[in-house]
């Protein structure tokens, strides 16, 4: 009997870690494709939704807007019909009331009305500006509204650039501003239509009411907001209140109903509460907020599966699959700007329709709808409360394999007649091995996975021996010595291990990781001469165990901390009858180890 032990202290100090699973969206049905006729789209496309789920795609391209119902469903479309009391010339953002009316942003042709500049051999002289088209919830136009007055003349006439007015006339336009600048457009409970135009001097928010009439005019700009750098998408709470997503400043501003800066949230980076080029958000009807950025996260399952030869998706190692979701998030706030809640939306990358998707709208109910942007098929996915996640990986393999082996040896020196004929020596090998490796793998969210798995591996093997050579003999007698051994193991691992993306950035990957383990071992041998007259016989038998823990804990880019620490226990008992039925020997042993470890890995 033995005991040995070798024990290594350490001291670790190790920071709490908060694990909070994050909410998902899954897919739920698609519409759309490229085309010019009923639910068909060109490339410029913007979107809104109704009161009662319906979705509205103004299609620039096309020069027309198209209503579907909230499962995709066509409904009508507004387009330019000879005679039409409206004209597209540049339609884009959209906006729907509470009454189902549709506001869009495009531009207009208004004629100056002084008189002192129009004579009756000279052209016509018209304001080009912004304005937004009014239509009921049929599609039936009500009308036009510019966002400024556009009835005076408002630049000087050096600006103006020749064209034609509507009855083919040559005429003088006066541009108001930048004619490709984009706006951005939202309506709150009560109809009250609010314009951003970031182009302006001080980038500005201009609020009509249901029918045009300026209300209000406010720079985003204002003490305490500091300098706006880029107004990237705007939403109206149920109260009045404004807030601006600042796309290059990494943040959202929030203004009360009559313009006055309130407060503003986030900064630069992706973890929660922090945005990396925010560019959509959405006041929902339960009151909270959704913000999108353009935070992506890559999550891997290194699959314990064969690979194929054919396989085209990538590998990790020699024999593994790698399986890649490539996630994006959304994250909710209060309207206060207290970060809440994430939502995780998660695409495979080996399918490359999934990871060019471009999110082009979040209605009042948190769905979101995506563009494949080479179909031009949109593809909605709503938030779910699953509490399995489709991050939730499962593996299972089997596998079983049979050894054979034949041994044979022909003493060439012995001068028998049975030269290359008999073996003086046979010996059969038949190894029996069953597999079973079972993994459960789950994603919590971005940043944290908690995986268990089994391993278990049972193994048979007889080992039959024949010899020609004459029988053993010594004082006890003669004895054949041919002989049969048999060993059965069972081989059973179960650990759990716990994965922390500490940052997700390519040239800056941190993680850590932690794990534990505990093993069984159950060894059988037995040893039994084949001639019945040999009474020899071997039994052995061992029982033992293992157990571990250990983390890996990236300090930099290039340095990682390991600690392990393993415990090691197990017993065995043998029994030796010999060749005359006397018990020859038998023991007993056991044995104790553990080990500690710390040490840190660099890469120069």
């Amino acid at each position: 009997m033995f005991n040995l032990k070798n024990l290594t202290f350490c001291l670790l100090f190790l920071v709490p870690v908060y694990v909070t699973a994050a909410q998902e969206y899954k897919f739920v049905g698609e519409f759309g494709e490229k085309g010019e006729g009923e639910a068909q789209f060109a490339k410029t496309l913007s979107m809104a939704f109704g009161p009662d789920g319906a979705v509205y795609v103004t299609d620039t391209d096309n020069f027309r807007i198209q209503k579907f119902n909230e499962i995709g469903r066509f409904v009508f479309d507004i387009q330019m019909e000879k005679g039409s009391e409206f004209r597209f010339i540049n339609p884009t953002v959209i906006a729907v009331g509470m009454d189902s009316s549709i506001y869009v942003m495009d531009w207009m042709f208004v004629p100056i009305l002084n008189l002192d500049l129009q004579t009756t051999s000279g052209p016509k002289i018209f304001n080009y500006g912004p304005c937004i088209h009014k239509f009921d919830a049929h599609g039936v136009f009500v009308a036009s509204y510019p966002i400024q007055d556009l009835s005076q003349r408002i630049k000087a006439l050096e600006t103006a650039a020749p064209g034609l007015d509507a009855d083919g006339n040559y005429a003088l336009i006066i541009p108001q501003g930048d004619t490709k600048r984009k706006f951005l457009l939202a309506i709150d409970a009560h109809d009250n239509l609010y314009v951003c135009d970031s182009e302006v001097p001080n980038k500005i928010i201009v609020k009509l009411d249901a029918n045009g009439k300026r209300i209000a005019q406010y720079p985003l700009a204002q003490p305490g907001a500091g300098h706006v750098m880029h107004p990237a998408d705007m939403t109206v709470d149920k109260v009045g209140n404004l807030y601006i997503v600042d796309e290059k400043g990494h943040r959202v501003l929030k203004y009360s109903a009559n313009g006055k800066f309130l407060n503003a949230f986030g900064k630069y980076g992706d973890a929660a509460g922090e945005f990396i080029a925010p560019f959509r958000i959405t006041a929902l009807t339960d009151g909270t907020l959704l913000v999108a950025d353009t935070a992506k996260y890559l999550k891997d399952f290194v699959s314990t599966l064969p690979r194929r030869l054919d396989d085209p998706i990538r590998r990790f190692g020699d024999d593994a699959k790698l399986f890649r979701y490539r996630l994006r998030r959304i994250q909710r706030f209060t309207t206060e700007g207290v970060y809440t809640q994430k939502l995780l939306i998660p695409f495979r990358r080996e399918v490359a329709t999934e990871v060019a998707l471009q999110l082009k709208g979040i209605d009042g109910s948190g769905n979101l709808y995506y563009l494949n942007p080479a179909k031009l098929r949109f593809r909605k996915y709503a938030p779910t409360t699953s509490l399995i996640s489709s991050m939730f990986q499962t593996e299972l393999k089997l596998r079983y394999t049979r050894d054979l082996h034949d041994v044979e040896i022909d003493n060439q020196d012995d001068l028998d007649a049975d030269l290359y004929t008999k073996s003086d020596f046979d010996e059969q090998i038949i190894r029996d091995a069953a597999h079973v490796n079972l993994i459960f793998s789950y994603d919590f969210n971005e940043a944290y996975r908690v995986a268990l798995s089994n391993r278990l591996t049972y193994v048979r093997m007889t080992d039959t021996s024949y010899y020609r050579a004459r029988d053993f003999e010594d004082f006890r007698g003669s004895f054949n010595q041919d002989d049969k051994a048999t060993e059965n193991s069972w081989d059973d691992r179960v650990q759990i291990d716990f994965t922390w993306i500490r940052d997700h950035r390519l040239y800056n990957y941190r993680e850590a990781r932690a794990f534990a383990y505990f093993s069984l071992i159950r060894l059988d041998f037995i040893n039994d001469a084949l001639d019945p007259f040999n009474l020899r016989f071997f039994d052995f038998n061992a029982d033992l165990s293992d157990w571990g823990a250990g983390l890996h804990y990236d300090l930099s880019r290039t340095f990682r901390l390991n600690f392990e620490i393993t415990h090691f226990f197990g017993k065995n008992r043998y029994t030796y009858i010999d060749e005359t039925n006397v018990l020859y020997a038998t023991g007993f042993q056991e044995g104790r180890l553990t080990r500690a470890v710390l040490f840190i890995n660099g890469i120069f």
